[in-house]
């Protein structure tokens, strides 16, 4: 038995041939936008995981509990609750509410701000001298 001799072989062409190099990336990436296709989920990961919470626990629950549940974090999230001006601002409350005191990110490493920025002893005496701190 003969091969026929008009047959053409066409070369193997492996797709991971270029894994790892910067012409099989860009020939693969999207040509309209320059950010990855994730990235647009990624950015609303926190809030649609909220609004699952809240939808199940109104089901769950009923309205009362998820309006309570949404009155709590943003009580917990007012600059002016529970917060003395010459101390940092730690939303470790409101973290806690929502469940992101779980997550390591990258400004728990790096988004370190000092302790104390100016003199507390001062500052509690420009407070005591407005009206609103009076005693």
């Amino acid at each position: 038995m003969a091969f026929p001799q008009n047959l053409k072989v066409e070369p193997i062409v492996v797709q991971e041939k270029d894994y790892g190099s910067e012409v099989g990336l860009l020939r693969r990436a999207p040509a309209t936008s320059l950010q990855h296709p994730l990235e647009a989920s990624e950015r609303s990961y926190h809030k649609r995981q909220e609004q699952l919470r809240l939808t199940s626990a109104n089901k769950v629950f009923g309205i009362g509990f998820a309006l309570h549940l949404r009155h709590e974090r943003s009580a917990a999230a007012c600059p002016e609750i529970g917060h003395l001006g010459f101390l940092p601002k730690s939303d470790a409350h409101f973290q806690a509410l929502t469940g992101r005191d779980l997550d390591l990110d990258f400004t728990d490493t790096l988004g370190l701000e000092p302790e104390v920025s100016c003199n507390p002893h001062l500052y509690m005496e420009k407070m005591q001298q407005c009206s609103r701190f009076g005693i």
